[in-house]
């Protein structure tokens, strides 16, 4: 009985630890995407901004300088528009995806290829250094850990097969009984 009380507390803090992390990630991807609205936001004022002095000096009949009255406010935008791209690239880490150099598309972080250009993909520095096979060094508990939860997954998907054939079964009931 101890032992099914440690395996059910054992699972309880490692689906904590499991929400705990996932509530970070969530926690972070809605403060990048905020940051990123602030800044577009930002952006639209600007150029509202723009479009209202270039209105102004053009009813005054005024001259207008792009140097004087432009070169600061593009700064600005080029400024948060790089932000916002440095957001985009970090909620695509967080969602363990990249973007590919030649045409944009959003891909796997480990893809050695882009599936829609074909371009060869740059590793990752930590894929570099580490030439050979991955060492995986697990403790007793851990190994039993994964023996269980292969086992659970071996009796969950038997359920499964024994759902998928009395669904079968009842639909092919149902479709005698209409037969009749």
């Amino acid at each position: 009985m101890e032992n099914i009380m440690d395996k059910i507390s054992k699972t309880a803090v490692d689906t904590y630890h499991c929400a705990v992390k996932a509530t970070g990630k969530l926690a972070r991807e809605i403060k990048l995407k905020t940051q990123m609205s602030e800044n577009k936001r930002k952006i639209q004022e600007i150029y509202e901004d723009i479009g209202k002095t270039m209105y102004e000096k053009y009813l005054l009949k005024e001259e207008v300088n792009p140097e004087a009255d432009l070169l600061n406010p593009c700064a600005r935008i080029d400024t948060l528009a790089e932000e916002i791209d440095t957001f985009r690239m970090e909620l695509l880490k967080l969602k363990d995806l990249k973007q590919c150099p030649e045409c944009h598309y959003e891909i796997y972080y480990d893809f050695h290829y882009c599936p829609n250009c074909g371009y060869i993909q740059e590793q990752p520095e930590e894929a570099k250094q580490n030439d050979g096979p991955a060492t995986i060094v697990t403790t007793d508990e851990e190994d039993q850990n994964l023996k269980h939860s292969k086992e659970v997954q071996e009796q969950t998907e038997d359920v499964l097969d024994d759902t998928e054939v009395l669904t079968e079964i009842s639909i092919l009931n149902e479709y005698d009984n209409e037969d009749e």
